[in-house]
């Protein structure tokens, strides 16, 4: 229910701007009326978690308007939005182009030493280097899954995949095949990858931990990713109202 309710409203909202957008005087009206429309969508994706939505505000208002233009320019050669992107990278981050993890991943998209070197990364506290380097490697993960896979599907795959490796996200999607699941369907594939890192990480596994935290990071992702979008139509609507 919850993206059945996201999804008809913000289409709504959509097919509602493709005809105001003819009548500047009426848009401008709309937008004047309407700015609460926003504030209501992104609340209600966040209403399980509003210290997380507090923060993440925040860090809206004072971290991304310094990246934004590094997100947009990296994701002008792929095959998602830019806020796809900059959701990874807070997931990974928070934006801070100085984290550093326990297994010594760092920078703003959080690459390892061996990801930095594959896509010709020399610096990984960079912060321009880390989200182009980053967003390059998401795409070729993608790139790696059958283009008949949905794309959404795709997406979330390349997402446990830039978090655990494509490698348990390839054996999930076999397993998921042998056991007469939709090996194009993240929901199912999802399935089979717990037996997977069971079998190939085994007590940490069993306990669940990996593939608890590989759900989570989709998840997260997924609704950071839908917030930035709001706020990238709610931009889009109020400079044109400048015009």
């Amino acid at each position: 229910m919850r993206n059945l309710k996201f999804r008809y409203s913000l289409f709504s909202f959509l097919g509602l701007l493709a005809f105001v957008s003819l009548e500047a005087p009426v848009l401008a009206s709309y937008t004047e009326q309407n700015k609460e429309f926003f504030i209501n969508e992104i609340e209600y994706l966040w209403k399980d978690d509003k210290p997380g939505y507090s923060i993440f505000m925040k860090r809206v208002d004072s971290r991304l308007p310094e990246y934004e233009m590094t997100f947009r320019d990296s994701a002008k050669d792929l095959e998602v939005h830019w806020t796809l992107i900059a959701a990874i990278s807070y997931q990974e981050s928070h934006w801070n182009p100085k984290a550093i993890s326990k297994t010594g991943v760092r920078g703003m998209m959080m690459l390892t030493q061996k990801t930095a070197k594959e896509m010709g990364i020399k610096k990984r506290t960079n912060p321009e280097a880390s989200i182009l380097g980053g967003a390059n490697y998401f795409q070729k993960t993608m790139d790696r899954l059958p283009e008949e896979i949905p794309k959404l599907d795709r997406i979330w795959m390349a997402l446990a995949g830039y978090n655990l490796g494509f490698v348990n996200i390839d054996l999930a999607r076999e397993l998921a095949e042998e056991k007469g699941l939709n090996s194009k369907k993240w929901s199912e594939v999802s399935l089979a990858l717990k037996q997977i890192l069971i079998n190939r990480y085994g007590e940490e596994s069993k306990q669940f931990v990996k593939h608890k935290e590989a759900i989570e990071y989709v998840n997260r992702i997924d609704l950071y990713y839908k917030t930035l979008a709001i706020l990238d139509r709610s931009n889009e609507l109020f400079m044109l109202t400048q015009n």
